[in-house]
């Protein structure tokens, strides 16, 4: 089954929730591609990621984008905007056909007034999700080069991995060089010479061959063990 079509075992919003805000405001859709927020907009509204997959990034002061993280269905986006009512801090937008749920600001206010406990949710998963990213943004910044792009790959494929040939998993999500190289703020050259290491090692497939382009992580165990010596 793939990512893009089931809510995964990772989403933080639990099922009552999820069903109560698939019931509010309205559903839109969008091609691969179209923004569905934008850096320094108003924010008014939030959004439920039903279906599909988005790329978040933010830009640096040069004014060139910077890969953030991916987000599958049951994903909030514009959260923290809703929630502390300042403008849109990244960029969302769709890498492949998504759907999603807008939750205007008035019809969510309503909702959260009349019910205290799905506040408390909301709040819940929007701490969750800042302490993974946070962790996150350490772990990708500390170690070797290759240690800490190991964790890229283990992290994306625990979270959008699909079976693959035997043993191996698929990381079913357009993990480029670039973005590799912005998570953990390297040069792509370098990335690209650390993933050739890996495939020569026979822990992973660069996906050279594969239509649509995907990565392949051949040995997750073996890998782990890399990262973690290394560490």
């Amino acid at each position: 089954m793939s990512v893009h079509e089931a809510l995964p075992s990772s989403a933080l919003l639990d099922a009552e929730l999820w069903d109560a805000l698939c019931g509010l405001g309205h559903q839109a859709e969008f091609a691969s591609g179209e923004t569905l927020l934008f850096e320094g907009s108003p924010s008014e509204s939030m959004l439920v990621l039903e279906a599909g997959l988005a790329a978040v990034s933010v830009a640096d002061p040069a004014g060139d984008e910077v890969f953030l993280a991916f987000r599958g269905p049951g994903s909030l986006l514009g959260e923290f905007g809703y929630l502390d009512r300042r403008p849109r801090s990244a960029m969302v937008r769709a890498v492949a056909a998504t759907r999603c749920r807008v939750l205007p600001r008035p019809v969510l206010d309503r909702f959260l007034a009349a019910d205290p406990r799905a506040g408390q949710a909301l709040s819940a998963a929007v701490v969750a999700k800042m302490r993974a990213v946070t962790d996150r943004r350490v772990r990708y910044a500390q170690g070797r080069i290759g240690t800490r792009i190991g964790r890229v790959l283990l992290d994306h494929a625990d979270e959008f991995g699909t079976p693959g040939q035997g043993d191996d998993v698929v990381i079913d999500v357009p993990l480029s060089q670039g973005r590799i190289a912005d998570l953990v703020g390297a040069g792509t050259r370098i990335v690209g010479l650390e993933l050739a290491r890996l495939q020569e090692a026979g822990l992973v497939d660069t996906g050279y061959r594969s239509r649509p382009r995907r990565l392949r992580v051949l040995d997750r165990a073996a890998l782990a063990v890399r990262v973690d010596g290394a560490a």
